[in-house]
């Protein structure tokens, strides 16, 4: 199972505020919004997923590809990354590479974890909480909170 995409979706917001300190985009809101839109690009393995919902036609992707296998390791951040920055658009690149390992890092905190190598290596990190349980919940209630006081602290 993999967690909520509300749960993604707010682990990439905080991400990315806290790298706006670090990368300073010319334009925040945008870099922000396509990190939070990139937490959910790992599960368009996953035929329901909230990312195939909104765009059904990435529904390919979940008839071909095995859940949690070769979209769920780091080499399709690196490649996205790659491919902005071939063609000069390094900020926007940083912003896919981090929402996307934000939905790693997320999932990674789940039972059935991931794999981060997968298919060239193993490295499997997985935690405790269980999809749609009251981990979660309290997961997405410390990341929610996390960015309220980090947008409290940009706007004072």
């Amino acid at each position: 199972q993999t967690m909520m995409g509300h749960t993604h979706m707010a682990f990439g917001l905080l991400i990315a505020l806290m790298a706006l300190s670090f990368f300073n985009p010319v334009h925040s809101i945008i870099f922000v919004a396509i990190a939070v839109f990139s937490a959910l690009l790992p599960d368009i393995d996953h035929e329901g997923s909230k990312i195939n919902k909104l765009i059904p036609v990435t529904r390919i992707f979940a008839k071909v590809f095995k859940h949690r296998g070769f979209f769920h390791s780091v080499w399709p951040a690196l490649l996205l990354y790659a491919g902005f920055w071939y063609f000069s658009l390094s900020w926007i690149g940083v912003a896919v590479a981090l929402g996307y390992l934000t939905h790693l890092f997320s999932d990674s905190l789940t039972k059935m974890g991931v794999n981060l190598l997968h298919p060239v290596a193993t490295l499997r990190v997985q935690g405790f909480i269980t999809t749609g349980g009251v981990w979660e919940y309290v997961t997405l209630g410390v990341v929610l909170t996390l960015t309220g006081l980090k947008l409290w602290g940009m706007l004072s």
